[in-house]
């Protein structure tokens, strides 16, 4: 679940990587942050059971209980629902017998600068997400699943030279990177309290960007010399200098959105972090084994 399905490339990867193995279900919501998907996010989880009122999660969170995430006393079964999904006349597949792994991916429109529409005080930011855990790992949840594993992504880095860009033809809400890196140092705590594996997306972005950068100073300098290998180190490194939005372009679409090597980069990281934390989820391990063709 998060933010934008234009963020699904990713999840495309996912898909074919577990293919016949795991259905991929992508319930991303271009434009919400965090408060909105929670207004929501009950219709996107399917239901364990009934009778449960949503406001008694209000006092309980994973790291509280007595209980440890993540083990279950017994099989956790789902049933179809007949929930409607927001804008969309659907159901949770009656299939899907067991959510083995949740991703929460938002962030990138709480950063939103204040006086923008999907901005969301920091608080208010890590108690949504605190929120969206106890869904899945409170007793007292109408969703509880306590065998469900969670992954939190961070959101991405932003390229502010191309948001502003865009902001001079179009309506593209502000969003500073220092504000995203908040969120992203957010998710991080959050991820810790609640004994959840997180995926940093914004500091390997920022890393892959700057080291780009210093790479692309050094025949700046070397360029200066009369030397013909100055040259040289000039026509081999050409291509990997930032263009005029700083590198960010490397992985963004528009300042906020990730292109075809963002999604590349966050599926990689993404599959690093489920092999080192659950290599039972890996393709090839014997709990996932194929269907016979």
């Amino acid at each position: 679940i998060g933010d934008d399905p234009n963020n699904g490339g990713y999840l495309a990867h996912l898909t074919r990587h577990y293919e016949r193995q795991m259905d991929v279900l992508n319930r991303g919501f271009a434009g919400y942050n965090t408060t909105g998907a929670r207004a929501i996010v009950h219709r996107v989880l399917p239901k364990t059971r009934s009778n449960t009122r949503s406001s008694a999660l209000s006092g309980w969170y994973p790291w509280q209980s007595s209980s440890k995430p993540g083990k279950s006393t017994g099989p956790a079964i789902y049933n179809s629902t007949g929930s409607i999904w927001p804008r969309r006349n659907s159901h949770f597949p009656s299939s899907a017998r067991k959510l083995q792994l949740c991703i929460i991916f938002f962030g990138a429109n709480d950063a939103q600068a204040e006086g923008e529409a999907g901005h969301n005080p920091i608080e208010k930011y890590a108690e949504d997400l605190r929120y969206f855990v106890s869904l899945l790992w409170s007793p007292d949840s109408e969703h509880y699943s306590p065998d469900t594993r969670i992954l939190f992504i961070t959101p991405p880095a932003s390229g502010e030279l191309m948001i502003k860009a865009k902001m001079r033809s179009g309506h593209m809400p502000m969003i500073r990177n220092k504000d995203t890196k908040a969120c992203a140092e957010v998710v991080k705590k959050v991820a810790t309290e609640v004994g959840a594996p997180y995926v940093d997306l914004y500091s390997a972005m920022e890393n892959r960007v700057h080291s780009a950068n210093k790479r692309a100073e050094i025949p700046n300098k070397l360029g200066t010399s009369n030397s013909t290998s100055a040259g040289k180190v000039e026509s081999t490194v050409q291509a990997a200098k930032p263009g005029k939005y700083g590198g960010y372009d490397q992985f963004l679409i528009d300042g906020i959105h990730l292109n075809p090597a963002g999604n590349k980069l966050l599926f990689d990281l993404v599959v690093a972090e489920i092999n080192k934390n659950w290599p039972e989820l890996k393709p090839s391990s014997p709990v996932l084994a194929k269907p016979p063709k």
